[in-house]
């Protein structure tokens, strides 16, 4: 490759890379349900000092509610954005931007370990193209922090096998430590690296016991500084404890497993065993093998591959749970499309033709073999304007008065509007998801009865009307309530028997208000 192609290309990568992390931040994703949770909890640390979120607006606050999925890892660095400029979503996801363009370092990182550097920024393209990582690495999600602490472990991990230095084990347990704390499922990734060292050091036991336990240390560390915060916040170790088995034993409901729920989803099956990413990454990883036999660093890589995969296979159908095997599968997907380009590049055909018709032809194959997600991002990147969760929270401002009392399972409006008092759904957990049903759980309240709250106003978007519309079913909904607007997707609801109404016929509120 001609010396200006190998400085050239690296910084189109990059530049792609830093493009899509932070342009138009505030405007796209738009805000929805778990991201205004992690929102919201971030927002009352850095003005109320509690790691709390939000019951009814402005100040009844639960302490380390079970529905704050996401650990401190995502929401500490989002409150101290919040607090140093201000609560806006931009500066949030200006946070969730930076761990996504270090998610992408780390995995190219991760992958020269292994590969050359063609297929390491390879893999960086493949995961930003063909996989929908810019969708929640751009929301304040837990999911892509904890895949970038995750990606750190392994990248120190490898390190620390190629070079036997156990300072790098030791950064390897942090990172692995603080993916935990981020989302609690990264545990597992524990299990091939104490496998690796135990295969490694298998003659040497005390090396090995060294090792392994400088990796423990540091994993450790974190999750530890995690429970002494926690307890102090809940009052005591117990109670700390307690609550995180009861939150586990909650969102294990989520998480579903033929474990918890008894069964499989053919769903997950259907999209990894069909997902060129994954397909290509198997067959790139067993040329690479090959061609350079086992070692500890490809055995390491080999079962974190396999777990993951497993992981997905075993889980919900939810994609962004597939991110971590689609992601450990991008470097030999990318191994294998320059061991095929090099192929080509020697046949007679094409041993003549320049540079970049070779790369032309390269580019071809990804688009006629993969999906290319990134097309279906890059336009609402680029344009997205004004979003319907803010058109809404413009119109409550102009057009309701401040003391009214709003009843709605939409948390994203409590993040977004400090003006008006939000009464929100108590905490309801998945039982079952399939594309057919949802079936729900309360804990705590059992079955839930909006109307008894006599909220002035009720706002159903699109949660409200979908996932949660057992909890305000419309039988109900229309005995109670008359709808006065609609806002795009969200539907403005009054009580029938509430003051506001000669106040909203002076405004003059019509049927729909776009």
């Amino acid at each position: 490759m001609p010396r200006y192609a190998t400085r050239l290309v690296p910084i189109l990568v990059w530049t792609i890379v830093i493009f899509c992390s932070f342009h138009n931040l505030r405007n796209f994703p738009t805000i929805w349900w778990d991201e205004a949770i992690f929102s919201e909890t971030a927002a009352n640390l850095a003005q109320k000092g509690r790691y709390a979120f939000t019951i009814e607006s402005p100040d009844k606050l639960s302490d380390f509610d079970y529905r704050i999925s996401a650990g401190p890892v995502i929401i500490a660095p989002v409150a101290l954005a919040y607090y140093l400029f201000e609560v806006d979503i931009f500066y949030g996801r200006l946070v969730a931007g930076v761990f996504l363009c270090l998610a992408f370092v780390l995995l190219y990182l991760s992958a020269r370990c292994l590969l050359p550097r063609g297929p390491s920024l390879l893999s960086v393209l493949l995961t930003l193209g063909t996989t929908d990582i810019l969708y929640w690495g751009r929301s304040v999600m837990g999911d892509i922090p904890a895949i970038t602490c995750f990606l750190g472990g392994i990248f120190f991990v490898l390190k620390g096998l190629q070079e036997e230095r156990r300072s790098c084990m030791w950064a390897a347990g942090c990172c692995l430590g603080l993916a935990v704390a981020a989302k609690e499922f990264y545990g597992l990734a524990l299990f091939p690296v104490l496998a690796t060292l135990g295969w490694t050091y298998r003659r040497r036991l005390l090396e090995l016991t060294k090792t392994a336990g400088v990796l423990l240390l540091g994993f450790f560390l974190p999750l530890v500084v995690y429970l002494i915060v926690k307890a102090f916040i809940l009052g005591g170790l117990l109670p700390a404890l307690n609550h995180f088995y009861v939150q586990k034993k909650l969102l294990c409901h989520e998480f579903f497993t033929p474990m918890t729920i008894g069964r499989f989803y053919p769903e997950s099956f259907a999209y990894l065993l069909t997902h060129p990413l994954f397909i290509t990454g198997l067959i790139g990883f067993w040329l690479y093998q090959r061609r350079n036999g086992w070692s500890p660093s490809l055995r390491y890589w080999f079962g974190n591959l396999s777990l993951w995969g497993v992981f997905y296979l075993l889980a919900v159908y939810w994609q962004r749970f597939a991110l971590p095997v689609l992601i450990l599968s991008s470097p030999f997907a990318g191994y294998l499309l320059i061991a095929t380009f090099n192929a080509l590049s020697e046949a007679a055909a094409l041993r003549r033709f320049p540079m970049w018709a070779k790369i032309s032809v390269l580019s071809m194959m990804i688009a006629l073999v993969f999906p290319l997600s990134i097309f279906s991002y890059l336009p609402r990147i680029m344009n997205s304007a004004d979003d319907s969760p803010h058109k809404l929270v413009d119109y409550l401002q102009r057009s309701i008065p401040n003391d009214v009392l709003i009843e709605t399972p939409e948390y994203e409006l409590v993040f977004l509007d400090d003006d008006h008092r939000y009464h929100l759904m108590p905490a309801f957990y998945f039982v079952e998801s399939t594309p057919d049903k949802i079936v729900l759980h309360s804990p705590e309240t059992g079955r839930y009865d909006f109307a008894k709250v006599k909220a002035d106003l009720l706002i159903l978007g699109s949660f409200g009307k979908s996932v949660f519309r057992q909890i305000y079913p419309w039988s109900q909904v229309r005995r109670y309530y008359k709808k006065i607007s609609t806002i795009d997707y969200y539907d403005i609801y009054l009580r029938r028997d509430s003051n506001l109404g000669r106040q909203v016929q002076a405004l003059g509120l019509g049927p729909s208000a776009r």
